[in-house]
């Protein structure tokens, strides 16, 4: 089998470097099985052998740390795989052992005792406990553990201001929690629940389906036991069950809600104080009223059914074992029966998830969606295709409307490429800085503006068309009334005139974020064309058309003949992201034009040895140009015949056309906190940036760092002091003479170090 063919093949690309990182790991070259491991595991879906792959790789390297953390993201992947479970109890951890034990348990358990759970579920619940009032809603809340988030989920329960009469039935799903089941016990004698009590931990299904026995009649509402419910949430969300024909299951907005999440969907936000949910519930019910929005299925945190959905559809499904998909088997059938599932979007419950199951949850939701697959084959397309589509944004939007961000917040404007990406970056920086996390404000062609959070804080779903002055006006309204102490503007002259008056009009202090200078010193003409003389030191006549470095007071922003730069000019101050772009900011406008505010420094750590023949490349934007480069550099590498290796620690443009010449090895996209292990791992002797304008600061922070000479694009024109070894390459090169002097600089480094 040809694996140089199969790794050329995006088909068969990752089956082939799987097959290569296994071989590898035969022959004893772990190096090479690390590599091949790694590029796997940056693909869009990892699976849990391509971690445990890798952490193989990095155990035989002798990297125990970083090999013991890809085991555990094995086991967070699928933890029912029985290699990754045997591996884990073979070298893992003390705790991923006893994990592994317990899951392996657990699984023999479900297998064992499922004809047993069967026959339980048929048994009927005891009469004396009387049959229900059909006028009643009944709340049904199975309990395990977790004693303050359940006492405080039964106190919201009885607070006023919920629907009246309302009935209360807790079922003890055999906790071994002592001082919660005693608290039960008290609210029963007290008569303010009914509670049942199940001699052995049967599920959340089988625990709701003993319930259901009690409540012949009228609506039932199945809630976790650490949700939380704001006053008159329950009374409201009966209102929306009976506003329209047809709706069988209604499901609130919350912040751990899957589909109905707020403020980002489908992730878990963090649970707000009770206040913070009775406020955001209000907030929905003014923004949203009475209005829903059709789900695929609803969410069984908190899941109202209708009396006619619950008699026509039954029982929850027990073949689901004890929790996790028993919800969207219901509702999925709910539909089949011509039932709605909707969200009500005038409310919103808390909801802290994750309390019943602790480590075995990700195990219980990995077996039982590959179960809900087979019985619902085109569940999980439509699941998808719903969270793409986002049908519930509007509401979420409408909620972000009526509450600005408060706390003294800075505020990025970027338009999009390469300035949104480091606005990202600016925003993780400066997260914890202020009062309030940063606020990211993104332009986009087409006159629209998106403001997000830059974490995962509200807003996360806020649009204003700014070519239309209404929106225009409204997106100045909400930022007025944010707390905006700062406005940072990336790229600002890709930013449209109307938005840049908007801005500045707030009052806020406003600085030119420098990082992508390439708004101010963008060349004539693109780089990259056939080099005329390539055997000569200088730039030839090619290069020398894209010339943009001239500089002086004619080419500050004040003195440029554009109604945006003259606005600009109008900035408070330069605020450099990095070294390059502060000494060529300071090269630019002198003292006397614009305040230049200091680049961020660093502080050099400790670092292993590296072996001599490997250049990482740091990419952590695709860019085209970038790509060129290093096909123009691993054809250089060739030509001088080098053992000198190249790996590009981020993404290409087109992985496979950089890969072509065998000399350059593409990792794949790379978080801000993985370079260190990588620099370790793939040995690392050298780094560079491939970006003439842009991104400077990443590759120089990691060499300044770790002790590693650099390759980089002097933009300073000398200026900028270089380290030992360092190698600067005048802007204006090619990418031939560009990839020449980085391929002869590097191959130099490795022979001396080598022969030495």
């Amino acid at each position: 089998m040809n694996r140089d063919a199969m790794l050329a093949d995006p088909d068969r690309h990752f089956g082939a470097l799987a097959l290569l990182a296994a071989e590898n790991l035969e022959r004893g070259d772990d190096a090479a099985a690390f590599r091949y491991a790694d590029r796997l595991c940056r693909r869009p879906q990892p699976a849990a052998r391509d971690y445990l792959l890798r952490s193989e790789a990095s155990r035989r390297m002798g990297f125990a740390d970083e090999a013991v953390l890809d085991l555990a993201r094995a086991l967070e992947r699928d933890p029912t795989d029985s290699a990754v479970l045997h591996v884990a109890l073979n070298w893992g951890s003390a705790e991923q052992k006893r994990a592994a034990a317990r899951l392996i348990e657990a699984e023999e358990y479900d297998l064992l005792s499922a004809p047993r759970r069967r026959a339980e579920a048929l048994r009927a619940a005891p009469a004396a406990l009387g049959r229900g009032n059909p006028a009643e809603l009944s709340v049904i809340v199975p309990v395990f553990e977790g004693y303050d988030a359940t006492r405080a989920c039964f106190e919201a329960l009885f607070a006023k201001g919920q629907k009246a009469p309302l009935r209360i039935v807790a079922v003890d799903d055999a906790s071994p929690n002592a001082p919660l089941r005693a608290w039960l016990d008290q609210q029963a004698a007290a008569g303010r629940i009914i509670l049942l009590r199940n001699e052995a931990n049967r599920g959340f299904a089988a625990s709701v389906n003993r319930a259901l026995a009690l409540c012949p009649a009228g609506d039932v509402i199945l809630l976790n036991a650490d949700a939380l419910p704001p006053p008159a949430s329950l009374a409201r969300l009966s209102e929306v069950a009976h506003s329209a024909p047809g709706i069988g299951t209604i499901t609130p907005l919350s912040n751990n809600g899957e589909y109905a999440s707020f403020p980002a969907p489908n992730v878990v936000n963090p649970l707000p104080t009770a206040a913070e949910v009775a406020r955001l519930d209000r907030l929905a019910q003014k923004a949203n009223g009475s209005d829903f929005v059709d789900l695929p299925n609803g969410i069984g945190f908190c899941l109202y059914i209708t009396r006619a959905c619950l008699d026509a559809v039954g029982a929850l499904p027990e073949i689901y074992g004890r929790g996790y998909g028993e919800d969207i088997e219901f509702c999925l059938r709910a539909r089949e029966q011509g039932f709605r599932n909707v969200c009500a979007t005038g409310i919103y419950v808390g909801h802290a998830g994750g309390r019943s199951f602790g480590p075995e949850k990700r195990r219980l939701v990995m077996r039982n969606l590959a179960l809900l697959e087979r019985r619902f084959p085109g569940y999980r397309l439509e699941s998808a295709s719903f969270l793409e589509a986002d049908p519930l944004r509007a509401a979420r939007a409408a909620i972000e409307t009526l509450s600005p961000v408060a706390g003294e917040t800075v505020l990025l404007v970027c338009a999009e490429g390469a300035s949104h990406f480091m606005a990202r970056e600016r925003a993780r920086e400066l997260a914890g800085e202020t009062g309030a996390g940063p606020l990211l404000c993104a332009w986009a062609p087409g006159g629209r503006v998106a403001l997000r959070g830059a974490g995962e804080e509200a807003p996360q779903s806020l649009g204003f068309k700014i070519d239309v002055p209404a929106g225009l006006r409204a997106l100045s309204g909400y930022l007025r009334a944010s707390g905006i102490v700062r406005i940072e503007l990336f790229d600002p002259l890709a930013l449209p005139l109307p938005l840049l008056r908007a801005l500045f009009r707030l009052g806020a202090p406003v600085d030119l974020a420098g990082g992508d200078l390439e708004w101010a010193v963008a060349p004539a003409t693109p780089f990259g064309g056939p080099c005329r003389t390539p055997d000569e030191a200088s730039p030839c006549p090619t290069c020398a058309d894209g010339a943009f470095l001239a500089g002086g007071e004619d080419e500050t922003l004040s003195k440029r003949p554009s109604p945006q730069r003259k606005l600009l000019a109008q900035a408070r101050a330069i605020r450099p992201l990095d070294r390059m772009a502060e000494s060529w900011a300071r090269r630019m406008f002198g003292v006397s034009c614009v305040a230049v505010e200091a680049a961020p420094d660093v502080v050099p750590a400790p670092h292993a040895r590296h072996v001599p023949g490997v250049l990482a490349v740091i990419l952590p934007l695709p860019d085209a140009q970038a790509d060129r480069l290093l096909v123009a550099l691993g054809r250089a590498l060739a030509r001088r015949d080098s053992t000198a290796r190249v790996v590009a620690l981020g993404s290409c443009v087109d992985d496979f056309a950089v890969m072509a010449s065998g000399n350059v090895f593409v990792a794949g996209a790379v978080e801000t906190g993985e370079y260190e292990r990588l620099l370790r791992q793939y040995e690392v002797s050298a780094v560079m940036t491939p970006y003439r304008t842009r991104l400077f600061g990443r590759a120089d922070r990691l060499s300044r760092r770790f002790g590693l000479p650099q390759a980089f694009f002097d933009l300073s024109m000398g200026e900028l002091p270089r380290g030992a070894g360092d190698l600067a390459l005048d802007p204006r090169f090619c990418d031939a003479k560009a990839a020449a002097q980085i391929a002869d600089w590097f191959c130099a480094r490795a022979a001396g170090s080598a022969s030495s």
